[in-house]
């Protein structure tokens, strides 16, 4: 009775959630969906550093084995709501057909492994990638993407980045931690930055810093908001993110400089005023982090960074921790030749002497994308998801060279670079394990869609494309210059 009990409820509390994803389509907010799920991804990486110790709660729903996150239910959520709001969608695009056939072939890889008698908790685990990656892509390319910035919550969202950032900042530096055994939301050491919370900081904060950019002058607190971002991604203490900080600032960097004309660089409105105010207030934060703590302690004054820097790269932990990789990927190189086209199925594990034990070891991820892949789906599914992420990334670089829309080439160039920072990052950690890192990849691919979408498909000038929804509303004309939805009606500009 109990048991039963407990499903109504749950199915009742299922349909309230799916009532306000359609409610937010059909009133034009579809645009939320995918804001909040980045943001309850950074108030959970917030209040949990590593996602392999969440403890049971809010964030973590289930019992037993069962082994649930929060975005796979929410994405599921919003897709079922997206389907009962528009209908079954009419047509799409290359890179969306190349995304659907990956997460096709990842469905056969889970057949795959569980033939093979790969482990099956392992198989369903990383059979959430489909969710959490092609199912964010989809989430977030259903959107218009001046939505986004119109309504002013990607920049929100942003905040919301910096307040985290910097509260954990200030935590970390004081040495603090909390923990709580408080129902539903228990906290295990909160107080310290994870290489997801760094890496979604960094993402997000990216994103709205050059959106703002673009979109007029940059005040002074527009630049001090990037402190505490870079701040969590040194104090993070993991080289993978510093990676993925260098090849996003490389990819913006580069674009600028090589880019048409009418991109940032002519949008970049900084005074002397605002450069010496905000060189001022970095001098003022190093002496409140540095010489306040050792006048109260009566101690030298020390450098907080000095001993991240020895960490990184003068410490046998992070040096067994490469020898490791490099072990688990002479493994697979010997594993993959077995399987070549069709992989080993998700779920495989790889035997791999670890350094630091000095014993043989099991591990399911060879900590670099381009092998897991390649391990488990063989060369199809690595074909695929290169084939995607090149139409992806090709429609990209079409956007930030031809869109007339400064923001949007704009947002589109930062997407770029948030990518080609994740896949970095994915070459030294398991990205493809890591449900934040996924869902965040997904989500940014499907911004870059949206971008493109608001461009057209091919490339060339801006024209109509039709749109069906579901059959209680009228037919829809999507304008694919400035990305604007009209009326049948409406004559094109």
């Amino acid at each position: 009775m109990l048991i039963a009990l407990i499903g109504v409820l749950l199915l009742g509390l299922a349909a309230a959630i799916v009532s306000m994803f359609v409610k937010w389509e059909r009133t034009g907010r579809e645009h939320l969906a995918p804001l909040v799920l980045l943001g309850m991804l950074v108030v959970e990486a917030t209040l949990y550093a590593d996602p392999n110790t969440l403890p049971r709660g809010l964030f973590h729903p289930g019992s037993g084995s069962t082994q649930l996150r929060l975005p796979e239910i929410y994405i599921t959520f919003a897709l079922v709501a997206r389907l009962i709001a528009r209908g079954r969608p009419t047509r799409i695009g290359l890179p969306a057909g190349l995304w659907l056939a990956f997460a096709a072939w990842m469905a056969v890889g889970a057949v795959e492994g569980k033939l093979y008698g790969n482990q099956f908790s392992l198989v369903t685990y990383q059979a959430k990638d489909i969710l959490y990656i092609v199912g964010a892509y989809a989430l977030a390319a259903g959107v218009p993407i001046r939505k986004y910035i119109d309504s002013g919550d990607l920049l929100k969202l942003g905040t919301l980045c910096v307040v985290c950032a910097s509260v954990l900042d200030v935590m970390t530096l004081s040495h603090v931690s909390v923990n709580t055994t408080v129902p539903l939301l228990p906290l295990l050491a909160f107080g310290g930055i994870g290489a997801e919370t760094a890496a979604l900081f960094l993402a997000i904060a990216a994103v709205c810093f050059l959106v703002r950019v673009a979109s007029g002058p940059v005040q002074f607190r527009h630049v001090l908001a990037l402190i505490p971002v870079v701040g969590a991604v040194l104090l993070a203490d993991q080289r993978a993110v510093l990676v993925n900080l260098a090849v996003i600032v490389l990819v913006v960097v580069v674009g600028v400089a090589i880019g048409p004309r009418r991109g940032i660089a002519r949008q970049l409105y900084v005074s002397l005023g605002q450069v010496v105010l905000t060189l001022m207030a970095v001098v003022a934060i190093i002496l409140v982090i540095v010489v306040v703590p050792a006048a109260v302690d009566r101690q030298p004054p020390q450098i907080p960074l000095s001993s991240s820097y020895e960490s990184l790269f003068h410490n046998q932990g992070k040096a067994e921790s490469a020898q490791d990789r490099l072990d688990l990927a002479s493994s697979a190189e010997k594993l993959i030749p077995q399987h070549l086209i069709i992989g080993w199925g998700l779920g495989i594990d790889i035997l791999f002497y670890e350094a630091g034990t000095r014993m043989v070891q099991q591990n399911p991820t060879v900590h670099n994308i381009v092998l897991d892949l390649w391990l488990r789906l063989g060369l199809i599914g690595l074909a695929l998801f290169v084939a995607a992420l090149g139409a992806s990334v090709a429609g990209g670089l079409r956007v930030w060279w031809r869109h007339p829309d400064r923001v949007t080439a704009t947002l589109a160039l930062v997407l770029l670079g948030v990518v080609a920072g994740l896949f970095a990052t994915g070459l030294l950690e398991p990205l493809l394990d890591e449900y934040r890192f996924a869902t965040l990849f997904g989500v940014s691919l499907g911004l870059l869609r949206s971008c493109v979408i608001a461009m057209g498909d091919r490339p060339g000038q801006p024209g109509w494309s039709v749109v069906v929804t579901a059959s209680k509303f009228a037919a829809t004309r999507t304008w694919s210059g400035p990305a604007e939805v009209r009326p049948v009606s409406a004559p094109p500009q």
